[in-house]
């Protein structure tokens, strides 16, 4: 009871200290009267009575703090007494308070949006259970630079029945026979939409260890058995996509439309749930093509597997290597089967990595960068705020000494000055939270598919404890620089230096030293940003291989359920015609892969007179282009040598084929390719069988698969010829128009051919090229911009030092004009200090830039980490800068008036 009737006390003299005070007051009157009474009755004058009361009790005054002490309260007392004066204290300096605030904001601010990327994108485990334990397995053809490819049916299997270490082995797709390029087409209500799919067998759901929120998954039987020509009619929704298009209303077991059948709802996925950061709003069962199923050159199937409780990854990587080494033993064949040794083009390995670093994949060290920029900026922050603090220090050191010599002690004015600073810390804080979070909004917004795991950004308890954290450190910054080394000289001192506030020489250095980090941390970082601006800049000024100016372009599939390669034909045959025929429209054509951003096909292709380097009478062509139209005409792709397609060869019964420039080198190595003869698989663009094909001209090189990586090998195959199309194609038009002009036109055209077919990605091509570089684009942009930060901040403590010094110096200054000194000779001494600590600053700057932009070489394009162009440009950029900066203070010294300054000194 009396731990309860302390705190009741205590909290009673927080919450209502006036009632209290009143009432120690009354008690202590009440006392002293008693005492005075008692001496009136012992005969004393009432006057004399009174002086001895005063006398036996002591000072009223001192009791009541020793009450107050003996609450123990005065702690919270003295900190609300020090927070009421520290708004009074910064209210008078509103520049000063203003400044430090928003520089706070802007460090913090940064910092804590690029960790709010660091940590929902790297640190953060996947929203799966147990989500160490999830691999992913993928197949690598490093001899033609193949990377995380998909596997074939048979090895997939084959990889379930061997292996040891998994407790479950699953596959997906996002393409195939049935369901194309990893989007279907979806009716909701009369709204055609076209939505994100994934096709998954019931292992995958089993090895990802997700529960549906309404509902069945896939059962093994559904998943399996590949046969017939289409799968079961079933899906599952994502949660996301059954509240957005459905409205939430009970769809289990309800029949919805896709890819023009209709398809049961079995299941809805709870909130969030993915594969490999696909977005995906439609599960499908998986199902391939029985002859695909056979195939070990059809590489389709993409393999998540889940570790077994106890086995590590290592054990389960070696497992993997002793697979590899003697697979075709293991299986009964040695056709196409993964190997150690994958020297030749048609050769593969397996390769397994945790889930999360695939999600990832290159886009963890950008963001390394980003964040080591940003780290960059928050020291360059505490640099230039402690160099503030510690001129505002030196302007009240007089205030310090006599409070000092009033009675408060050292620790006393440093919880002051840490009150001070954390008032500001927070006000900084808070807005920094805030920039942080509409940054991470905007730059989603900007750039959605730059970033993996967008979804999973928010600021959480670790980021608010990191920008607490920041928050907290520079509060303490504040304390400890404002009373610097304690007190250096006496009071009669101070006193007599007064407004002045001269500071020590360690107080120069001191800030000096920060002014020169300032710089150097900023020379880093503004090199680092140039050198991916060149870069970018370069990868905008690569020949691509067609003219992209006045192109528009958009995507559309026609179900595979109700039409056939050849009526697939006409109905884009009917597309093309009427858009010929719009105002502005000078050409249009149909392809079935867009440039400069398309995944590799890598399909085998038998070539007539022709052994590979492994004695195989085909190639591994890197890209099938199946066109409709005057392809070469419209996209402006010259044709090298040869000729182009024409309408003859529609009614020709010898079928004809174009090379790129790379196949026709590789195939024939100077012999001409015209009139040489390949085969290309009818079934990859809907033909029934596999005719001979003649090459009748060699275009120029096309880079598909990202402007900075060199062409492939391309096979270019006409469709008209053929009266046969795939179910996806992109559709193309050189126009004086824009896409916005032209989204009703092509809506209706495209309505008229089949209503339930949605118009998606209507965009120019100059859109679809930024698209292929944006992610260089947005770590150029993002780091320009902290490097813009950077410099204004460095230029900022340039001036501020300057600054100060010409005010702590303006009797000086003001009796060397005196005697005789000239403007021009102290203007040039002032700008000479700060040009020496600027060099100082690009000296240690330059260094640091050359050791730390290696870590950047595998992200610049055309440009070396040591571009001598670059660096001497931000040098010079940098020097103007400083050259500004010490002009402002040098010019305001060289006009000071000898008279008015040695008169106010």
């Amino acid at each position: 009871m009396r731990i309860l009737d302390q705190a009741r006390l205590r909290l009673r003299s927080l919450c209502r200290r006036p009632n209290v005070e009143f009432e120690l007051e009354a008690e202590l009157r009440f006392h002293l009267d008693q005492l005075i009474e008692e001496n009136i009755s012992s005969g004393m004058p009432p006057e004399e009575a009174r002086r001895a009361a005063q006398r036996m009790i002591g000072g009223i005054a001192q009791y009541k703090e020793e009450c107050r002490d003996m609450r123990r309260v005065n702690i919270v007392e003295d900190l609300v007494q020090d927070v009421r004066y520290t708004i009074r204290s910064l209210a008078k300096s509103p520049g000063f308070t203003g400044v430090v605030v928003a520089t706070l904001a802007l460090g913090i601010g940064a910092n804590t949006a690029i960790f709010t990327i660091v940590h929902g994108v790297l640190l953060r485990p996947l929203d799966y259970p147990k989500p160490d334990q999830l691999m992913y397995l993928t197949a690598e053809s490093p001899a033609i630079g193949g990377t995380r490819n998909a596997l074939s049916a048979p090895e997939y299997t084959e990889f379930r029945q061997m292996n040891q270490s998994f407790a479950a082995v699953g596959a997906y797709s996002t393409g195939g026979a049935a369901y194309t390029t990893g989007e279907v087409n979806l009716t909701a209500g009369d709204r055609p939409l076209r939505v994100r799919s994934i096709s998954v067998d019931a292992h995958l759901l089993k090895a990802l260890s997700i529960q549906p929120e309404q509902g069945r998954f896939f059962s093994d039987e559904e998943t399996a058995r590949w046969t017939g020509t289409l799968p079961p009619p079933i899906a599952i929704l994502s949660h996301e996509l059954w509240r957005t298009a459905f409205g939430g209303r009970p769809l289990v077991g309800q029949k919805v439309e896709i890819e023009g059948r209709p398809h049961e709802i079995v299941g809805i996925m709870p909130p969030g749930a993915d594969v490999m950061d696909n977005h995906t709003q439609v599960w499908l069962p998986l199902w391939l093509h029985p002859s695909t199923a056979r195939q070990r050159g059809g590489h389709v199937l993409y393999v998540i597997a889940r570790l077994k409780d106890g086995v590590t990854f290592e054990a389960a990587q070696t497992e993997l290597n002793a697979f590899v080494e003697d697979w075709g033993e293991r299986v009964g064949t040695k056709d196409h089967v993964p190997t150690n040794r994958p020297l030749r083009a048609v050769d593969h390995t397996l390769q397994l990595r945790a889930l999360q670093d695939a999600i990832v994949g290159n886009a963890s060290r950008p963001i390394w960068v980003l964040q080591a920029a940003v780290g960059f900026v928050l020291l360059i922050v505490c640099a230039n705020l402690a160099s503030l603090t510690m001129a505002r220090a030196g302007s009240r050191r007089r205030e310090f000494v006599l409070r000092a010599a009033l009675g408060a002690s050292r620790g006393r004015l440093l919880r002051q000055s840490v009150t001070e600073g954390a008032v500001m810390s927070g006000a900084g804080g808070i807005l920094g939270l805030w920039l942080a979070s509409a940054g991470v909004r905007a730059l989603i917004r900007a750039y959605p598919t730059s970033i993996p795991r967008t979804s999973e950004l928010t600021i959480d308890l670790p980021v608010l404890l990191v920008a607490l954290g920041l928050s907290t450190g520079t509060a303490l910054l504040f304390g400890f620089v404002s009373l610097g080394r304690g007190r250096t000289s006496s009071m009669v001192t101070a006193l007599k230096e007064g407004a002045r506030g001269a500071s020590g020489a360690w107080r120069h250095y001191a800030r000096r030293g920060l002014v020169i980090a300032q710089v150097a941390f900023a020379v880093m970082l503004v090199i680092g940003a140039g050198l991916l601006v060149q870069t970018v800049y370069n990868l905008t000024r690569i020949d691509a291989g067609f003219d992209r100016s006045r192109l528009v372009t958009f995507s559309m599939t026609l179900p595979m359920a109700n039409s056939d390669p050849d009526t697939r034909a006409q109905a884009y045959q009917r597309v093309l015609d009427r858009l010929r025929s719009v105002p502005g429209v000078l050409g249009t054509v149909a392809m079935s892969g867009l440039p400069p951003n398309r995944t590799p096909d890598a399909i085998a292709t038998p070539i007539e007179n022709y052994t590979s380097d492994d004695g195989r009478p085909f190639e591994i062509i890197d890209y099938y282009q199946f066109v409709m139209g005057d392809y070469f005409g419209t996209m402006g792709i010259p044709i090298v040598a040869g000729r182009g397609f024409e309408r003859t060869d529609n009614a020709s019964q010898g079928k004809v084929a174009i090379v790129n420039e790379t196949l026709a080198k590789r195939i024939w190595k100077g012999q001409n390719p015209i009139g040489q003869r390949l085969r290309p698989p009818g079934g990859s663009f809907g033909a029934t069988d596999d005719v001979w094909h003649t090459v009748i001209g060699v275009a120029k090189d096309v880079r598909q698969r990202g402007v900075e990586r060199p062409a492939g090998t391309e096979l270019y195959v006409s469709l008209d010829q053929h009266r046969v199309s795939p179910p996806s194609m992109n559709v193309v038009m050189r126009t004086t128009l824009p896409p916005a002009a032209l989204s009703g036109t092509i809506e209706r055209v495209v309505r008229e051919v089949d209503a339930a077919v949605p118009v998606v990605r209507l965009r120019n091509m100059d859109s679809v090229f930024a698209e292929s570089i944006r992610r260089p684009r947005l770590l150029a942009q993002l780091l320009g911009a902290f490097a813009g930060l950077a410099l204004l901040l460095a230029a900022i403590g340039t001036y501020g030092v300057l600054s100060y010094m010409v005010t702590e110096r303006r009797r000086e200054i003001g009796i060397r004009v005196a005697l005789g000194a000239t403007r021009s000779h102290v203007l040039t001494q002032i700008m000479k200090q700060g040009l020496q600590v600027t060099a100082l600053g690009v000296t240690i700057g330059l260094a640091g830039a050359l050791a730390v932009n290696r870590l950047i070489a595998s992200l610049l394009f055309g440009v070396q980490p040591t571009d001598t162009a670059t660096i001497a440009f931000v040098i010079a950029t940098i020097t103007a800068v400083a050259v500004v900066a010490s002009w402002l203070p040098a010019w305001r010294a060289s006009r000071l008036d000898p008279n008015v300054v040695l008169k106010d000194e």
